[in-house]
């Protein structure tokens, strides 16, 4: 299905996906067959060598010499977000997926996002989750499987951010327009959470966003992911303070009006404690004091339940400090 339009004789495909690659031969078949087998085929698909140094290159260019829709994009190692980067400076795409090489999609991943995209906006699917133990468990709004779109930002952030269905790239079709006009791209120097704050200023551009309960793409959980990553607190400040924009409330309020009253995301509250436990594993008191100050707003906005998050909230700032440092320190992470 699809017919791409063509410009001076080249076929211009309706869809590019970006695909990082990184020493990833054992899953990286997998990816790309996925990706190969959907319904929907007026794509291209950009795999972005960063740096391998196992098979994946000559992978790669198996693929790219027995189907024309794959370009190889060859780099020095720099991380997925600079890989990402490259794949968007060469996608000619009318919009932008993208799939990582230790997954892979559903047979109508793109066709059931492509049928709800339109000239601006977000379309977000749901997925299933793959637990480095075996199981599967899925991740979609509760009620009836059916499209929902939304436009306003309280509504889009308390049901798919806080349904966990907004932090990641993979679930979603961009219009590379829209990427284009906003200057949008990675931001490099983050390790982790880089494709929420993409999604987050994607969308500071253009609310409309569409949800389908199609379960289109399989993500696998890194075995011991949180000990893998590097959770950088002041990064994720300024992903928070991106939700506080989407909202309306980075300015402040005229007078006598009403604070909007936020959405119930305490998964962002939860992340936010995560990386600033790391950060007070390695820092005095006075370092920490003003990060703890904003996980305590974060805590009165965006928890769920007033039992939710309550200890960052009534605890001493002096105290929560040395929890976070006692949690960190008995955590797995």
């Amino acid at each position: 299905m699809g017919t791409g339009a063509t410009d001076a004789g080249h076929r211009i495909p309706d869809i590019s996906v970006i695909v990082p690659v990184y020493n990833a031969e054992m899953t990286l078949h997998r990816c790309i067959k996925g990706i190969l087998s959907q319904s929907y085929t007026d794509f291209e698909l950009l795999l972005v060598n960063d740096g391998s140094t196992d098979a994946s290159p000559e992978i790669c260019g198996t693929y790219a010499r027995t189907d024309s829709r794959v370009r190889v994009l060859d780099k020095p190692n720099g991380g997925v977000s600079s890989a990402r980067n490259l794949g968007l400076d060469n996608a000619a795409g009318r919009y932008v997926a993208f799939c990582d090489s230790d997954d892979y999609p559903e047979k109508d991943w793109l066709l059931s996002m492509r049928k709800q995209a339109g000239e601006s906006g977000l379309v977000v699917c749901a997925y299933h989750i793959h637990s480095p133990e075996g199981s599967v468990s899925n991740r979609s709004l509760p009620g009836e499987d059916a499209v929902r779109e939304y436009d306003d930002p309280e509504a889009i952030l308390g049901d798919l951010l806080g349904g966990g269905l907004l932090n990641f790239i993979w679930n979603k079709l961009f219009v590379r327009r829209q990427i284009e006009d906003a200057a949008l791209r990675f931001e490099e120097a983050f390790k982790v959470f880089e494709d929420e704050y993409f999604v987050l200023n994607y969308l500071a551009s253009g609310f409309h966003t569409v949800y389908v309960p199609y379960r289109g793409y399989d993500y696998f959980l890194p075995s011991g992911f949180c000990s893998k990553y590097s959770f950088d607190a002041d990064h994720f400040i300024k992903v928070a303070q991106s939700v506080y924009g989407l909202l309306g409330l980075c300015a402040p309020h005229a007078a006598g009006k009403r604070r909007r009253k936020t959405p119930e995301i305490p998964s962002l509250v939860y992340w936010y404690k995560v990386a600033l436990g790391r950060y007070a594993a390695g820092h005095t008191y006075r370092e920490c004091k003003e990060k703890i100050r904003f996980a305590r707003r974060l805590a009165i906005d965006f928890r769920s339940g007033w039992m939710n998050h309550l200890s960052v909230i009534v605890l001493p700032s002096r105290a929560v400090y040395f929890m976070l440092r006692l949690r960190n320190r008995k955590s797995k992470y």
